[in-house]
């Protein structure tokens, strides 16, 4: 039994690998969505940068990114 689970583990580990590989150009995409985003705020200085992890399942992305000044704007009503 203990021969599976460890077999289990293993594939389930190289599954959760594979899943969180994301290509160069697939997160130049990304990060080029994000800085159109935030120029809507900031006036950026380069793209932001991302930093994507897999834990458990579960993806913790951070993006950071640097502005020369935030852009004034009108809030609804």
């Amino acid at each position: 039994m203990r021969k599976v689970t460890d077999e289990f583990k293993r594939i389930n580990n190289v599954i959760q690998a594979d899943k969180s590989v994301m290509s160069e150009g697939c997160k130049a995409l990304v990060l080029q969505d994000f800085a159109e985003k935030f120029n809507e705020y900031f006036d950026l200085v380069g793209l932001p940068r991302m930093e994507l992890t897999c834990k458990n399942g579960t993806y913790f992305v951070s993006v950071a990114f640097e502005a020369e000044r935030i852009k004034k704007f009108n809030v609804l009503k």
